[in-house]
């Protein structure tokens, strides 16, 4: 085996798309950790391809250059460790979730070793922590190395590298199913959506969120419901050039079942003038438009309801992933905020940006409901947005509501409003909206009923 040469076989190392995973590793690292950590390349394609590929296949120890030995033993470990096992049903040709525990493996091992080496009141442990970390390094091959590793205890050296991997691996595998999490709820990788969002580009900025707290909680919400990434909402109409769905009688010709031009002619005339010919029935799928959010973020949100809130929120963006639909959201308390547009085909980093926002966002301020509607509608009218035919309105505001302005503003819009009152009820409301939907339990089964309203 050569020194320039990983640990795994059937892994050519000079491929192109392979030194791009470790540059990619390195760079992510650097990004996270705000300085270059100089690792071996080799181990930090190793790391990836451990949980890219379904049967990982490594060196014999006998084929290990002098001096590789931790980056070997790192590796064993991780090849026989149980998480990474049934982990990889996730992480088995998704790269996004493979480079997530890649990174987030290598970081929270760097980061424990320079802890144990740095506050260690052992100063034997001190230096096996830093023996450690020289090996991961570049260019730590050799007999200098080797020399090293035979000044200290094996068993000691053995138990600290354990102890190390179980951390950093534990943690690793934690960021990983937030990041799959991400990938189910808002990446549309639903049976006929078309391939999932990928994350790979921006995995930096996904394991941050990965690791916010308030996104953590949202995502460990969502995650529970098998039912979300399920329901697609379908309109169709009928049109001669359309879908076959079933049979019917009539005299359009164009959608004529080919048996009935096989009768005799005067028969066929007679059908035709009583329209009684066996015809298809066809239909196509109308284009839906985008899911336009108003979410009030006053001071009597904050806690529960806000959480909730920004649940609902992904939920209904994940529906508009699915549906092929444009989203829109804009916070409001006393004040309407800055709207927010993630198209259609919008790319990761600009989803990323808005889930980002959503976690910063906490309650405060008043409630003006009207002030907010009546934005959402000058919207619609400017041309801000378009194609927008619906208003889901998120509050538990009691405020009073300028009917006849709201109603004037709605028809002028053309748009109807769903409101969704949080354990609360407003009359005035009530009277204004299409649909008026009050939730108490703020769980999954509330959650579901606004995302399928």
């Amino acid at each position: 085996m050569s020194e320039e040469e990983g640990f795994l076989r059937g892994i050519d190392y000079e491929d192109p798309l392979v030194r791009y995973r470790g540059e990619r590793i390195s760079y992510t690292l650097k990004k996270l950790s705000g300085r270059d950590l100089q690792l071996d390349e080799n181990f930090l394609i190793d790391t990836y391809y451990i949980h890219y590929l379904p049967m990982p296949i490594p060196v014999t120890k006998e084929d290990v250059p002098k001096g590789k030995e931790i980056m070997y033993r790192f590796i064993d470990m991780m090849l026989n460790s149980p998480l990474v096992e049934e982990n990889r049903n996730y992480s088995m040709v998704n790269s996004a979730v493979s480079m997530a525990l890649s990174v987030s493996y290598v970081q929270n091992l760097i980061e424990e070793l320079e802890r144990i080496k740095r506050t260690s009141q052992s100063q034997e442990e001190r230096q096996m922590a830093e023996q450690i970390l020289n090996g991961l390094m570049k260019g730590s091959g050799g007999k200098q190395g080797q020399k090293q590793q035979q000044q200290q205890d094996t068993q000691q050296m053995e138990k600290l590298m354990k102890q190390v991997n179980d951390k950093a691996l534990s943690k690793a595998i934690e960021d990983s199913e937030s990041v799959r999490n991400l990938q189910k709820i808002i990446g549309g990788n639903g049976a006929g959506t078309g391939s999932i969002l990928n994350f790979e580009g921006e995995i930096h900025e996904v394991l941050r969120l990965a690791r916010n707290t308030e996104i953590k909680k949202i995502l460990e919400f969502l995650s529970g419901m098998p039912r979300l990434g399920s329901f697609t909402k379908k309109r169709t109409t009928r049109f001669s050039r359309g879908e076959l769905y079933g049979y019917e009688e009539g005299s359009d010709l164009e959608r004529i079942v080919s048996s009935e031009l096989a009768l005799p002619e005067e028969l066929f005339y007679i059908k035709l003038a009583e329209s009684q010919l066996l015809l298809y029935q066809k239909r196509i799928k109308e284009v839906l438009g985008p899911i336009y959010l108003l979410f009030d973020k006053s001071g009597s949100m904050d806690g529960e309801k806000i959480l909730w809130a920004k649940a609902v929120a992904l939920a209904l963006y994940s529906r508009a992933k699915r549906e092929n639909r444009d989203f829109y959201l804009r916070f409001f308390d006393n004040i309407p905020y800055p709207l927010i547009k993630v198209q259609k085909n919008a790319k990761s980093k600009d989803v990323i940006k808005m889930i980002e926002y959503i976690g910063k966002i906490r309650g405060g301020g008043g409630t003006d409901i009207s002030r907010s509607i009546i934005s959402a509608c000058e919207d619609i009218k400017e041309g801000h947005v378009k194609g927008v035919s619906e208003i889901i309105l998120l509050t538990d505001g009691e405020d009073k509501i300028a009917e006849t302005t709201v109603r004037r503003s709605l028809k002028e819009a053309n748009s109807t409003l769903i409101s969704v009152m949080i354990r609360g009820d407003n009359a005035d409301l009530r009277r204004v909206s299409d649909q008026y939907l009050v939730v108490y339990k703020l769980d999954h089964e509330d959650l579901l009923k606004v995302v399928e309203a």
